[in-house]
């Protein structure tokens, strides 16, 4: 009985001490559990921190990290190369220091950019320039966005900068591109325009030696018999006696074979003119000769003839008489295309580009329509009404300064007045054929 006893008694000391040990394997086992999570937690922030970093020193575009103070933190190598620092010499900087002089700073404390960011949280977009530590500045675009600790409050900022260098080249390059598109797709207009002034030309000069063959043909066939006419109606009205009934009737023939007479040497001038001696001449001079020639007469009477001249000689290798003729028949054609008063311009200048003299008469007539500009220079084609003029002054005046080389150019608008500028060649190695 007492061992039983004595038995009993251990057994009721060891219970306690039992229960405290199974209690320490639990906490033993819990310590344990909570180490291996523990560890298992530090190993996946180990991970995603490398992988942040990886991700940070793997960024195109630079970042920096501030605190509250704007004083930099941290800087991907992407920053550090693009500003040519060391990591450590940008840590604890103010980041202001890292723009350059003179550029904006859209962190400055109050700016629209820092004001944005504190109530949106972030903003982007903004251009400015960094300075580099040689002291070059980096043009960049800036993006941002605060940091805030759990409290709200901010403690910090992640900043972006991409460079825009590579693209501000492309943009220059690009820019350079559409100039030299525009200036070859305006020659190539200019090219075009002269190639259609040429063809144009081409047509006009085919269509007066056409027409030119034509009249010497036709003038040839009827000069004879109208001589013949003119002679022989002047010898019947000479024979004729003053009170003779149809003395009036006989006069109107002689001066209307008189007048088919002077079309006809306007036809023989314009299909076959004379050679003439080329020399050196001064265009002003052959211009005012042609004006002087015409002062004084009746059609200039109510005309207004203002003249404009190059202050130095403008010498043309030409047949001045020719080239005369071809003046006159530009101011009479000026004349006639004013009704009333009206004024008169004659300009001469030289082109040292072109290599050309050129001389103008302008009238402020009544202009000619669109639709008649190609005809113009056509043998007895003329919109002047009352049966003035024969129609061959241009026609004439076109031949003459087409055989010297020349164009004639036609510049007019219907109710303001005609402007005819001829263009003649100042290379002297180089004169026209006769």
């Amino acid at each position: 009985m007492a061992g039983a006893s004595e038995k009993a008694g251990s057994q009721l000391q060891e219970g306690p001490w039992i229960e405290i040990i199974q209690r320490m394997e639990l906490l033993y086992a819990n310590l344990a559990q909570t180490q291996i999570e523990a560890e298992k937690r530090n190993e996946e922030l180990q991970r995603a921190k490398a992988f942040t970093d990886n991700i940070i020193r793997s960024m195109v575009n630079s970042l920096v990290v501030t605190d509250r103070d704007s004083r930099i933190t941290s800087a991907n190598a992407a920053c550090c190369q693009l500003l040519g620092y060391a990591k450590e010499e940008l840590l604890d900087k103010p980041v202001a220091t890292v723009f350059a002089e003179g550029a904006p700073n859209p962190f400055r404390r109050g700016s629209e950019f820092w004001s944005r960011c504190r109530t949106t949280g972030s903003a982007t977009g903004v251009e400015t320039s960094l300075k580099a530590k040689s002291g070059e500045e980096v043009p960049v675009s800036l993006s941002a966005s605060v940091m805030r600790d759990r409290t709200g409050d901010i403690v910090g900022m992640v900043l972006v900068a991409t460079d825009l260098r590579e693209m501000k080249r492309l943009l220059l390059e690009a820019q350079a591109a559409a100039a030299a598109e525009r200036e070859q797709a305006a020659e190539r207009a200019k090219a075009y325009r002269e190639l259609k002034a040429l063809q144009a030309r081409l047509i006009q000069s085919e269509k007066m030696s056409s027409l030119g063959r034509m009249a010497a043909s036709v003038a040839h066939e009827i000069n004879n018999p109208l001589g013949a006419i003119v002679v022989y109606s002047h010898l019947l009205l000479e024979n004729t006696p003053e009170d003779f009934p149809g003395r009036g009737n006989l006069q109107k023939v002689v001066r209307e074979a008189i007048r088919c007479r002077d079309i006809v040497r306007g036809l023989l001038d314009f299909a076959r003119p004379g050679a003439g001696a080329r020399q050196t001449a001064d265009l002003n001079t052959v211009v005012r000769a042609a004006h002087d020639l015409l002062t004084g007469q009746g059609i200039f009477k109510s005309i207004a003839v203002e003249l404009d001249l190059s202050p130095t000689p403008l010498e043309i290798t030409c047949d001045p008489s020719q080239l005369q003729q071809a003046f006159t028949n530009l101011l009479v054609n000026a004349a006639e295309a004013i009704s009333g008063p009206g004024t008169i311009t004659i300009r001469s200048w030289h082109d040292a580009s072109r290599g050309m003299a050129a001389a103008s008469v302008a009238d402020t007539g009544g202009g000619i329509a669109r639709e008649n500009l190609e005809r113009i220079f056509e043998p007895f084609f003329t919109t002047k009404q009352g049966g003035h003029g024969t129609g061959l002054g241009l026609a004439i005046a076109y031949g003459i300064v087409e055989r010297h080389g020349g164009t004639v150019k036609v510049d007019s608008r219907p109710g303001e007045g005609t402007a005819f500028t001829v263009w003649l060649s100042q290379r002297r190695s180089e004169e026209a054929a006769p």
